[in-house]
């Protein structure tokens, strides 16, 4: 008797096992998370998640069968009214710099498992993530289908991330689960805001008419942030032709040529900002090239020079060399990508004050239209030293009408209108001048 009911101990000690090894096997799965359930119809579905995020780089992790179930997970739902602290593209949210990962710069991956239910016939189509630091690679099943930047190399090349359409791929029958992978790789060595790091803005799934119609809105979004930067470069480039016939006209002053140059360079500045941001002319790399080691200081030399020709200050033998001389070490220091941060500023700061002292200088002249000029040259000071400004915590941008119009944008709207008035007001001297030596002779 007491055998037999060591026995049935024995089994049910046994079965007790079994079951606990089979209940831990199943919690085990449930790790994994289920599948985000999408109905296919004429919506738009953003892919908030939920997501599973891992720091590092490995190829098997856009395989559909890698088990992700040990990574993070992440949220990318937005919070109302969020958006970009650019131009204002909206749908925004944190990155890990705030999630767990500060200072992180290097490759991350984003899975996340889809299950998607379409009526036969209906075609589906991916609204790719709007806002990615700084470049990413898009995989659908282990299919890369879409991305931004160049990965030929250990560091990808980074282009701006713009709105892009991607299609289902035909071999897949849109139905079942599915896996989204997403490669992100942030550059080090530059300035980030504080929630930087990945991605932004959600990626998009639905049916591709729809689809279409949120790709026409995240590009109405990205060209009316940088419209502006389009708009006042046409209107530099016009009053660079007024002054270069200006200059013509008076040839004993050299005020209307440093300004038509000064004007030009200005404009060639801006409209960089859009080429960049609106196209894939240009990798970041040569964008910063352009903007910071060859736009930029030549423009804020050419511009010290249009103001004391303006006031007709008087320039020692070594100023235009020391100006040279200072130009030539901002470009050589940005274009070596100069390690030592505390020297960066040196030849720029002395720049800022051979601006200011000229600035001084011509509020004692007594030009005609000195206030103009005095204006005019406060917004251009206010354009060209934007970032010294910022670390003051002048504010740099603000959000009328939900999009974002910089410090910058502001101040050269302005010049324009100052320089309108002043250059009219110079013409209208030149001909009043003109009619009485003819009527003199």
């Amino acid at each position: 008797m007491r055998t037999a009911r060591r026995l049935k101990i024995v089994r049910f000690e046994n079965l007790a096992a079994v079951l606990l090894v089979v209940s831990m096997g199943v919690s085990h799965a449930d790790e994994r998370d289920p599948a985000m359930r999408i109905i296919v119809e004429r919506a738009v579905t953003p892919l908030n998640g939920p997501w599973r995020f891992h720091i590092g780089d490995d190829s098997r992790w856009s395989s559909p069968d890698f088990d992700d179930s040990q990574w993070e997970t992440v949220d990318l739902t937005p919070e109302p009214g969020a958006h970009d602290s650019d131009v204002g593209l909206t749908n925004y949210v944190r990155g890990w710099w705030v999630r767990g990962h500060q200072g992180y710069v290097g490759f991350a991956w984003y899975r996340a498992r889809i299950s998607i239910h379409a009526s036969p016939g209906v075609e589906v189509a991916i609204l790719a993530p709007a806002y990615v630091e700084d470049a990413y690679q898009f995989f659908w099943n282990d299919k890369l289908i879409g991305g931004s930047g160049d990965f030929a190399k250990a560091s990808p090349a980074i282009y701006s991330t713009k709105p892009q359409l991607m299609r289902v791929p035909p071999s897949d029958p849109g139905q079942g689960d599915t896996v989204i992978a997403i490669r992100v790789w942030m550059s080090p060595g530059m300035e980030r805001e504080p929630d930087g790091g990945g991605m932004h803005i959600a990626p998009k799934l639905g049916e591709a008419e729809a689809i279409d119609t949120s790709y026409q809105v995240q590009w109405l979004e990205t060209v009316r942030g940088y419209i502006v930067d389009v708009m006042e470069p046409a209107a530099f480039a016009l009053l660079a032709l007024l002054a270069w016939r200006l200059a013509q006209a008076e040839r004993a002053r050299t005020f209307h040529t440093w300004l038509s140059a000064a004007l030009l360079l200005t404009a060639a500045l801006r409209a960089n900002q859009a080429l960049y941001f609106w196209t894939s002319h240009e990798s970041l790399s040569t964008y910063l090239v352009v903007r910071s080691t060859i736009l930029e200081p030549l423009g804020l030399a050419v511009w010290v020079m249009t103001w004391r020709s303006w006031f007709r200050l008087n320039n020692p033998p070594w100023f235009m060399g020391a100006i040279v001389a200072l130009t030539a070490l901002t470009m050589v220091q940005s274009l070596a990508g100069d390690p030592v941060a505390t020297t960066r500023w040196i030849p720029r700061a002395m720049m800022a004050v051979i601006f200011l002292t000229s600035f001084v200088a011509g509020v004692r002249r007594r030009e005609p239209d000195r206030w103009l000029a005095v204006v005019a040259m406060v917004l251009v000071g206010t354009g060209q030293f934007a970032d010294e400004l910022l670390s003051l915590h002048v504010p740099g941008i603000w959000f009328p009408w939900g999009t974002g119009v910089s410090r910058t944008q502001f101040a050269y709207a302005g010049l324009i209108a100052v320089l309108s008035v002043l250059l009219i007001r110079r013409i209208t001297r030149i001909a009043v001048g003109s009619r009485d030596s003819t009527l003199k002779d």
